[in-house]
């Protein structure tokens, strides 16, 4: 299974390159079953292969600016999921061998506090891509993920119709999960070399 990259045209690769989301989707829809599969084969688990496929293109669209040509696309993401993926198969084997009570204990302390200390970085962060946001979709995020409204409840609270405040809720997640994986991405990054 070859990906159609002839769908994707110059301006595409020059607005990749400035960092234009909706040519990085493109690119993503372009390419991600073919790296998924690859990625499945290795792993058998879809889980799995998926975190590493994004995984592989969040480093894509870090590292864009490397990549000579829109053909350069596939072998990076390729060789970036094959890393990954012999990266946290062999992250699982030294977890399956060391994974006895003290190591348990000690993890679970340190992980505690990286939790707690992680938790209030990243509602800062979360709290800023919010802002980002146009205000009837950060008003009906903060409802739905932060209070616990239903749509329903939205709906008649801010006088709209459910499928408006389902459609903004749509948007609205997929940005905010779109900048959290970049920043996320940054974060495990930062973690693995300290």
């Amino acid at each position: 299974m070859k990906p159609n990259k002839h769908i994707l045209t110059h301006d595409d690769w020059t607005r990749f390159g400035d960092g234009d989301e909706r040519a990085f989707s493109k690119i993503f829809d372009c390419y991600y079953e073919v790296i998924f599969q690859k990625v499945y084969r290795f792993c058998r688990c879809n889980e799995e292969a998926e975190e590493i496929v994004q995984e592989a293109f969040i480093q894509l669209f870090i590292n864009r600016n490397k990549l000579r040509d829109r053909e350069g696309i596939f072998p990076y993401l390729y060789i970036a999921s094959k890393r990954l993926a012999i990266s946290y198969y062999r992250k699982k084997i030294v977890r399956e061998q060391y994974g006895n009570v003290w190591k348990n204990e000690w993890q679970e302390l340190d992980n505690q506090i990286e939790t707690n200390l992680d938790t209030k970085y990243l509602k800062n962060i979360l709290s800023e891509i919010i802002e980002e946001l146009p205000p009837q979709q950060q008003v009906i995020y903060r409802l739905n993920k932060l209070e616990d409204y239903s749509y329903q409840e939205i709906a008649e609270k801010e006088g709209l119709s459910k499928n408006t405040v389902r459609n903004h809720l749509s948007l609205a997640s997929k940005f905010i999960r779109l900048r959290l994986e970049k920043i996320l991405f940054f974060l495990l990054l930062i973690k693995n070399i300290f």
